[in-house]
């Protein structure tokens, strides 16, 4: 039987529809009763659940401390092992309404899930400690909260499995969460994952996770889990046996007397490549490198200029001994390739008791997960820390899968009020009466509910350690503001079919979904279907095999404008549509230019697409629109050519004018030409991207800015294919009525890990600016534009002194040069990094001058970016910069080198 009880004193609602109990009744016999009741309760006291001031439980601590779950409201059992329906977990959460709940377990073991959705609930408590036998463990398949808030998560286990491909857990957009003893295993993408969907604002906050284990992320991706864009408080965890991500930070992040054993590739992650600022406290830390761990020299990996990160008393232990004997390595536990900003002081967060790094360990080890009866695996695990044995896996199986748990029988319950018969005697309640169950006789602000769950979870805790939260003086450090600035535009992508293709994506995270998408070729059965996500094709029709294919993001399902994806063909193309085949209705872009095929895809979700499918002629730009499902696969497109290869000739012969805002553009006409593509670079877009295509070989560009540089370049089409590109014309109009700009003033230079920075006020009127390069004593060359007053300088050499100077262009003209910059030298490295780490950078990429004892590192070649065309799940190292075609360097007078 499934009972929800709720605080009212009216008679309580029995889900399965069984009779009430004959107390229940007597209960709804009169008002007068009633009164006596509620009278009985006010002299007693009653909780009050918005309490600000009371930790969610004895021992919470951190930004989630005061989070109040269920407290006051009404107690859900959990009675069922079925998927769904009453008395099940998947009913528990997903039937949870504007009543504060508390869910407690009659039954023990293992406990199958569907995939469970939470969105938009609150006021929850998970009791875990409560459930008979040997505790519980949620299990084959995960749960995913999005947008809920007041969420208490206590002595639980949750383990995913390889035939499922996502995080164990998910939260977000999540406020107020407590998360405390439980352990998360086996997720085939990230295992624990907590994050802000927007992260230019965020809305995931006062979180804490503590006395957890995140440990076994399956190969091949075995990520930790992403913790982006969240104020929150981490402490007492064990991250174990996790490739990467252990974990992943961006945001506010208060990291502190955790425990990280045998990461892959990457421990705690510092940021990243992402641009996203970070502020991280790492503290008391214990770091123990294991068999799988291939930099055990760092615990702090990927950091970046834009992550600010205090490190202190943390502890590494890199010789793979077997023995427990870390050092503190000071700030040197950076990854020296790409340190963040290492600061002097402790960011100022709500506090956790800070223990030494070695105390830290024995309690983590000790005490971290559901410590009440620990299961066979995070025995395991553990052991596998202690011993330095533990290490990455690639199936559930390959460690003994899901161990067999004592289901156990839950104590009697009479008036199913969550506290068992003998407790409410032994403590003076009434097993008969419900309601007693919200009282506060004590007055600690607990109801007794809470005291009951509280005496239960207490052993899960070291002996002696603190209680009670520590005072948080002051104000909690809060990021700056950045102003808001618009992103430059990414290069288009490119393939043999698909043509400059351009993704728009405006939803909130646009900018990283867009990064990827990529174009592919040969589709095959196999194949990841998205670059955000580890699903792979397992059906597709024999006729579309070897074809290329535009790979999405899943992320950009989000999006809503009507030209998320656009392109155009180089050849006569029968362009494929494969559309989530659960969305109902269907776009209409969709439904009224492409044909419904009747046939499918599939992948191992498993998920099926169905074929809609247009032909379009060479040099049609296709514009796709949103995907009408934002909770469901984006589409995937598939070009497949209907002629036969031809190639026409290049055009010859491009000349033209500009005045008055327009670009006059004519060429020779190509023979076997049916149509012309026109692209077009500028100082605003520096890539070469489709502008116009035309049936005649001229082209008339209208609305272009005064003093703007632009460059054009022609391809010929037909049935069979585009031509290459013809020579650029550079073309500039100035405005004879207005005035040069003045000249900029010195650039300042400043060294970063990979680049130099510049930056110089702006001037007044202008379109953009050209930088300007020379050695120590050489001339000058020009090496880029921008239309900001900044430039980064990616090809700047390590151990090189340099020169930079300026000019500005406007609707007059160009400036004079600026004064040229005091010399700049060039470091790989932070500018606070130390003399013997740049050498052994130096040393490490092979830079020229310099013997090499291995090959250089793609990644030494340029800054770490993420090109469009690898998935998020292939990141490293970082690949080199994109070769989308761009804009060629210009002689003294023209155009210069375009990046």
């Amino acid at each position: 039987m499934t009972e929800v009880r709720s605080m009212s004193t009216e008679r309580p609602r029995t889900v399965t529809g069984r009779p009430a109990s004959a107390v229940t009744r007597l209960l709804a016999l009169g008002s007068a009763l009633c009164l006596v009741i509620a009278l009985a309760l006010a002299a007693t006291g009653r909780a009050h659940a918005d309490d600000p001031r009371l930790p969610a439980f004895p021992g919470a601590e951190g930004y989630g401390a005061m989070t109040a779950g269920g407290r006051g409201g009404e107690v859900y059992h959990v009675t069922s092992r079925e998927l769904t329906g009453p008395g099940t977990f998947h009913d528990a959460l997903t039937t949870a309404g504007s009543t504060p709940r508390t869910i407690v377990f009659d039954i023990g073991g293992q406990l199958p899930i569907p995939q469970i959705i939470v969105r938009n609930k609150s006021k929850i408590t998970i009791a875990g400690q409560t459930a008979p036998g040997d505790g519980v463990t949620i299990a084959g398949n995960n749960i995913r909260f999005y947008d809920s808030s007041q969420l208490v998560i206590r002595y639980l286990r949750f383990r995913m499995t390889d035939k499922v491909h996502d995080d164990t857990m998910y939260f977000e957009n999540c406020h107020d969460v407590m998360v405390d003893h439980s352990s998360f295993s086996w997720g085939s993408d990230e295992v624990l994952s907590i994050k802000s969907k927007d992260y230019d604002n965020p809305q995931s906050k006062n979180l804490t996770v503590q006395w957890s284990i995140v440990s076994e992320g399956l190969l091949t991706h075995s990520m930790g889990g992403l913790v982006e864009m969240n104020t929150i408080s981490m402490h007492h965890n064990l991250y174990a046996d996790n490739n990467d991500r252990n974990p992943k930070t961006k945001g506010v992040m208060d990291f502190v007397n955790n425990v990280v054993y045998n990461w892959g590739g990457f421990a705690y992650v510092a940021g990243g490549e992402s641009g996203t600022n970070g502020y991280g406290n790492v503290v008391g830390n214990y770091f123990v490198a294991g068999p799988n761990s291939t930099e055990p020299q760092y615990g702090v990996f990927r950091g970046n200029e834009n992550y600010q990160v205090y490190l202190h008393d943390n502890r590494l232990d890199s010789n793979l001994n077997g023995v427990i004997d870390g050092v503190d390595p000071g700030t040197k536990i950076m990854e020296a390739d790409r340190p963040s900003v290492v600061v002097d002081n402790r960011f100022n967060y709500p506090p956790v008791h800070t223990e030494s790094p070695e105390r830290a360990y024995r309690h983590v080890i000790n005490y971290a997960g559901d410590s009440l009866r620990r299961d066979t695996v995070d025995r395991r695990v553990t052991a596998g820390v202690q011993h330095q044995t533990g290490v990455i896996i690639d199936d559930e199986n390959d460690v003994g899968g899901f161990p067999k748990l004592d289901p156990g029988t839950a104590p009697k319950d009479t008036d199913r009020d969550g506290m068992p018969d003998a407790w409410e005697l032994k403590h003076g309640l009434d097993p008969n009466d419900d309601q007693d169950r919200n009282a506060d006789r004590n007055h600690n602000g607990y109801t007794e509910l809470e005291d009951y769950l509280n005496q239960l979870a207490a052993p899960g805790f070291p002996s002696g350690y603190p209680m009670t939260p520590l005072p948080f003086d002051g104000t909690p450090f809060e990021p700056p503001s950045d102003p808001a600035e618009e992103p430059e535009p990414s290069a288009p992508l490119n393939g043999e079919v698909a043509r400059s293709v351009t993704v728009n994506d405006t939803s909130s995270t646009g900018t990283e979904n867009a990064a990827d998408w990529s174009v592919q070729s040969d589709l095959q059965v196999g194949d990841l279907t998205d670059g955000d996500r580890d699903y792979r094709f397992t059906d597709i029709p024999a006729g579309l095999l070897g074809s290329e294919w535009i790979r999405p993001a899943v992320e950009s399902r989000a999006a809503d404008n009507d030209d998320v994806l656009s392109f155009h063909v180089s050849r006569d193309t029968d362009v494929y549509v494969a559309h989530d085949d659960r969305i109902s209705p269907r776009p209409g872009w969709l439904t009224s230019d492409y044909q419904d095929t009747g046939t499918m895809i599939t992948d191992d979700q498993p998920v099926s697409y169905r074929l809609f499918k247009r032909t379009v002629p060479a040099g049609t730009r296709v514009v796709m629109g949103p995907n009408a499902g934002g909770t469901t696969m984006n589409y995937i497109v598939i070009l497949h050519p209907t002629s036969p290869d031809s190639t026409p000739a290049t055009p010859a012969a491009v000349g033209g004018d500009i005045a008055t805002g327009t670009a006059n553009l004519h060429w020779d006409a190509v023979a076997d030409a049916t149509r012309y593509v026109v692209y077009r670079s500028s100082v605003d877009d520096q890539h070469l991207r489709w502008v116009a295509t035309s049936e005649e070989p001229q082209f008339s560009d209208k609305g272009l800015t005064a003093g703007m540089q632009y460059s054009y370049r022609v391809a010929a089409v037909n049935a069979g294919g585009e031509s290459t590109l013809s020579d650029p014309i550079e073309l500039t109009f100035h405005d004879s009525s207005k005035e040069s700009p003045a000249a900029p003033a010195v650039p300042q230079a400043q060294p970063h890990s990979y680049s130099v920075e510049l930056s110089w006020p702006k001037v007044d009127d202008v379109v953009g600016y050209s930088i300007q390069r020379a050695g120590a004593d050489g001339e000058f060359t020009v090496i880029g534009h921008s239309a900001e007053p900044s430039f980064t300088d990616t090809s700047a050499q390590p151990s090189s002194h340099y020169r930079y100077r300026v000019t500005a262009f406007g609707a007059g003209g160009e400036s004079a040069p600026s004064r040229s910059a005091r010399k700049a030298r060039s470091q790989c490295g932070s500018r606070h990094s130390s003399r013997r780490s740049q050498q052994s950078i130096i040393r490490r990429c092979g830079w020229p001058g310099r013997r090499s004892p291995t090959p250089r590192p793609t990644w030494c070649n340029a800054r770490p970016t993420t090109t469009a065309s690898s998935p998020r799940s292939a990141r490293r190292p970082p690949p080199t910069s994109s070769t989308t075609p761009s804009m060629p360097a210009r002689p003294a007078t023209a155009i210069g080198s375009w990046r």
